[in-house]
């Protein structure tokens, strides 16, 4: 103030059209709108960012009702397969990336109810990316839900959803889909289907020194990046691996079992070890459904999110394994099962995401360019 010629609180702020401020402090009052506070940044010179960075601002208010079922599914995608990035400041923006155009699309949907915006078009490079605006992500991480890489952050699941049977519903759908997948196989003549899915924990900084180099010697003398949790033999280490699961697993079994009382769900196990090229440790959870009664479940009252690629998939296999289960299977029968298998392959295909890519997204340029996406998706070119 003495800098801008004045000493009167008042007379200075009325001048800069603060008086709302003066207000502030003859009330002691703490809410302020962004407009004021962005007015009041601009006089003193202040980043408004920085407020958010260093924690000045608490409990904000977003325009968005974050106990819509429109945000929790939101929030449910963004646990999956989404990622709240962080400036040098703030929370910069909201992303989600998946190869499934569809997927895409119910993303841009609970983005839209939850009355956030979308950010430009879907842009590929090994997958498809969209972004949405910066409210929805500041919002999300005061709902609960860290920014920064998921492995690391180790998100739970959202008290909400255990509470709704609907949107209990659409969790394990949108999980099945973007972090799961079905398979079908023949095993001494009899047809096996498996549904799984996983989530992976960064653990780095629950290990002791010994126990990151034992790591990193068993990936040199493997010549792997990646190994199976099945090289691993210190008691020690298995022990700190099996206490520090993703929190989100368990939260999972138990909401299924209180859903279908009496029903046994398996508990998740770990399955790999990664060591990253900045020498973070990140173990690979899953659990994995065999049992007739259980699969029947998830299919009939769960199922994955209708319309996208691995959905088809699963119901593809589903209805081969309901149609053969149990019983010793023909020549003729195994021969129907592999040609099942053989046209429901995991993998997405280019063809599929040129198609959903031209249907939900047609001004899109490259959308009929087959050729260009099998490039930016990382595959071998077509014969």
């Amino acid at each position: 103030m003495a800098r801008c010629g004045t000493t009167h609180l008042n007379k200075f702020l009325h001048e800069r059209k603060l008086i709302t401020v003066y207000h502030w402090i003859l009330l002691n009052q703490r809410y302020a709108s962004v407009e004021v506070l962005k007015r009041f940044c601009k006089v003193f010179g202040i980043d408004p960012n920085s407020l958010e960075g260093n924690g000045t601002i608490l409990n904000p208010s977003f325009p968005v009702n974050m106990s819509s079922k429109a945000f929790i599914k939101l929030k449910i995608h963004v646990s999956n397969e989404g990622r709240i990035s962080l400036g040098l400041k703030s929370v910069n923006v909201l992303s989600y990336i998946n190869q499934d155009p569809v997927l895409l699309g119910y993303f841009i949907d609970a983005v839209k109810k939850a009355g956030g915006k979308i950010k430009g078009k879907p842009r590929l490079r090994n997958a498809l990316e969209i972004k949405a605006d910066r409210v929805l992500a500041r919002a999300l991480v005061a709902s609960g839900l860290p920014f920064g890489k998921r492995t690391r952050t180790n998100p739970s699941l959202d008290n909400s959803i255990e509470k709704n049977r609907d949107l209990f519903k659409y969790h394990i759908q949108a999980t099945l889909t973007e972090e799961g997948g079905s398979s079908l196989a023949i095993d001494h003549r009899r047809v096996q289907f498996g549904l799984a899915w996983g989530r992976a924990v960064d653990i780095t900084d629950k290990l002791t020194k010994e126990h990151i180099n034992e790591i990193r010697e068993l990936t040199k003398e493997l010549g792997k990046q990646k190994i199976s949790i099945g090289y691993v033999t210190n008691v020690e280490l298995l022990r700190t691996i099996g206490k520090n699961p993703p929190k989100i697993f368990d939260r999972e079994i138990m909401s299924l079992s209180a859903a279908h009382v009496g029903i046994h769900w398996p508990s998740g196990h770990p399955a790999n070890i990664h060591l990253s090229k900045k020498g973070r440790i990140t173990v690979m959870w899953g659990i994995h459904l065999t049992r007739p009664k259980l699969l029947d479940i998830i299919h009939d009252e769960y199922g994955m999110l209708p319309g996208t690629w691995k959905a088809n998939r699963f119901e593809n296999l589903y209805k081969a394994y309901k149609e053969f289960r149990g019983r010793r299977l023909t020549d003729e029968e195994i021969q129907k099962i592999r040609k099942v298998i053989e046209e429901n392959p995991p993998q997405i295909s280019i063809e599929w995401i040129s198609e959903k890519v031209r249907e939900l997204f047609p001004d899109i340029e490259w959308g009929a360019d087959l050729e260009w996406i099998r490039k930016k998706l990382g595959r071998k070119e077509s014969k």
